[in-house]
C-alpha cells in the first residue's frame, strides 16, 4: 500500500523533495535504511535542480535499480531487468497517461532553477498540491509494476 497524500505532504513540509519521498518509501521496504535512503537521494529533486527530468522519476529509476540492479554477482541478466521494467512495463508510458511529460519544468511551468521560476512554484505552492499528487501517482504506478 502507497503512502496517502496527507503522508506525502508530510514530508514535503518536513524538506523532503520528491525524489527523496519515492526513493525513501520503496528503499525501507527493500532493506535499505530510511536515513541513508534520503542521504543518497539528496539533489535530485526539482530536476537534479536543474529543472531537468522530474526528482520523483529518478526516485524511482533509483528504487528500481536498488531492487533488480546488478552488482559484482552478475551484470547482465538485472541490468536487462531494471531496462525492460523502464521499456517494456513502461514504467514512463503509464506516467505519460497522466501527465504530458518527466520533465520538472514542463510539469510544472516553471523552473526552480530560475529565481522567477521558483518564486512562481512558491507562489503557486506547488510544492504542495501538484508534486504530492505526482509523487503518489508514481508510487502507485512502481506498486504496480514491483
Amino acid at each position: 500500500m502507497s503512502m496517502t497524500k496527507d503522508e506525502i505532504l508530510e514530508q514535503f513540509e518536513e524538506g523532503y523533495d520528491c525524489a527523496q519521498v519515492v526513493f525513501h518509501y520503496w528503499a525501507e521496504r527493500l532493506g535499505l535504511d530510511g536515513k541513508t535512503a534520503y542521504k543518497i537521494s539528496t539533489g535530485f529533486g526539482a530536476g537534479m535542480l536543474q529543472g531537468e527530468t522530474c526528482g520523483a522519476v529518478i526516485g524511482a529509476y533509483m528504487a528500481l535499480g536498488l531492487k533488480y540492479g546488478a552488482c559484482e554477482e552478475g551484470r547482465t541478466g538485472e541490468e536487462q531487468r531494471v531496462a525492460a521494467i523502464i521499456k517494456d512495463v513502461q514504467f514512463r508510458d503509464k506516467l505519460l497517461e497522466k501527465y504530458s511529460s518527466t520533465m520538472c519544468k514542463e510539469l510544472l511551468n516553471a523552473d526552480f532553477s530560475t529565481s522567477e521560476g521558483a518564486k512562481k512554484i512558491r507562489q503557486q505552492k506547488l510544492m504542495t498540491t501538484f508534486c504530492p499528487k505526482l509523487v503518489a501517482d508514481v508510487l502507485d504506478i512502481l506498486d504496480e509494476i514491483m
